[in-house]
């Protein structure tokens, strides 16, 4: 799915390639030539320059340790920002949700085109096995204070007349002044056969730990959604999506007109303590919490959020980047420390919790109970 996804921007790549002779997936050393500790190293690479993968090759390995150049990086799969000062970090799971899954890291300031992709998608070109037609165009921005940019190429996808410059480019920029995120995607310049005349934008901000008070385009004001099925449902607008997440929507239009977000940032997070009571263990054991969304590990026990015996038999812990406005379903579960960890000993018995979460700030203490 990641690699679907990210189509757009590996093609974006192969274009620079043909035209520039920049490598696709080049090592570190290419991007980082004065540190020392990248200069012999090739079990990891980058993807273009704003993207790192760390290889996994050896049988068996659950884990494993990653070097960050200096700088900032935010781990593509939680949205957790680390500022590295050109350092290990230990034991970065490789299984998340129970799926293998790359560690993979994006630099701060990284602008990601992406593609719309959902069961439905068949192939890296969009085909789908469903009659939808999605041509809404997609940029992942890591908010940074150092202003960066990307240039989105786009042709026919099958011919070989972009050698003839039936190609089609969209400049897209990103810069922070004090707590505003500007995000522009630019007016795009050339064409190819089937190249659409107008299609929605839509923005995926990831914050470093802040939600957005509000958004504009162009200088008006968004409409903020409560949750992402209004979010859906509306054709232009934005929600805050928790786990460091700002998605933004403008309605189709023509592809030769910018569109400036505008995302006003310094509201709290949503946080939450959860509880589980009468939880005894046995040695070896432990409690946690899983839930149906991606911070609580999408109800797979091996991504499971592990709590502290504080108050034993009372395990609690606190768990942050929530989804605002949201129903949140949730349950305990008792795990081994060690051996299969998708698999739980014990899960709560009865109905699934549900945590109502406020807009921004602290909601308070949910509990469940064995």
């Amino acid at each position: 799915m990641r690699r679907y996804e990210n189509a757009p921007y590996t093609y974006s790549l192969a274009h620079r390639a043909n035209l520039y002779g920049e490598p696709l997936a080049p090592p570190l050393v290419y991007y980082y030539q004065n540190d020392d500790n990248v200069r012999e190293m090739g079990h990891q690479k980058m993807l273009g320059r704003d993207l790192m993968v760390a290889i996994v090759a050896g049988s068996g390995e659950r884990e494993r340790d990653v070097y960050l150049p200096a700088g900032d990086w935010i781990d593509i799969h939680t949205n957790e920002r680390i500022s590295s000062t050109g350092q290990w970090i230990s034991d970065v799971p490789l299984w998340r949700n129970g799926v293998f899954t790359l560690p993979a890291y994006a630099r701060a300031g990284a602008i990601i085109p992406q593609a719309y992709v959902d069961a439905e998608t068949k192939d890296i070109t969009g085909l789908r096995s469903d009659s939808a037609v999605h041509s809404e165009q997609i940029t992942t921005v890591y908010a940074d204070d150092t202003a960066s940019s990307f240039t989105l190429y786009e042709d026919d996808g099958a011919s070989t007349a972009y050698q003839s410059g039936a190609v089609r480019t969209t400049e897209i920029s990103q810069s922070m002044t004090g707590s505003v995120a500007t995000v522009t995607v630019g007016a795009a310049s050339g064409t190819y056969t089937g190249a659409p005349s107008s299609r929605p934008t839509v923005v995926k901000l990831v914050t470093d730990d802040t939600q957005a008070a509000s958004v504009t385009l162009n200088g008006s004001a968004l409409t903020e959604h409560a949750n992402k099925a209004a979010f859906d449902a509306a054709s232009s607008g934005w929600y805050n999506a928790g786990g460091n997440n700002v998605i933004a929507k403008a309605a189709s239009s023509s592809v030769g007109t910018a569109k400036t977000f505008a995302f006003t940032l310094g509201e709290d997070p949503v946080w939450a303590t959860f509880a589980c009571e009468f939880a005894t263990t046995t040695f070896g054991q432990s409690v946690y919490v899983v839930g149906n969304i991606p911070q609580l590990g999408n109800w797979s026990p091996a991504s499971a959020i592990k709590l502290n015996p504080s108050a034993y038999p009372t395990w609690t812990g606190v768990i942050e980047n929530l989804p605002p406005s949201s129903a949140i379903e949730w349950k305990c579960i008792k795990r081994q420390e060690a051996g299969n960890p998708n698999t739980a000993d014990a899960w709560e018995p009865g109905a699934n919790n549900v945590l109502n979460t406020p807009p921004s700030g602290s909601a308070g203490i949910t509990t469940g109970a064995f």
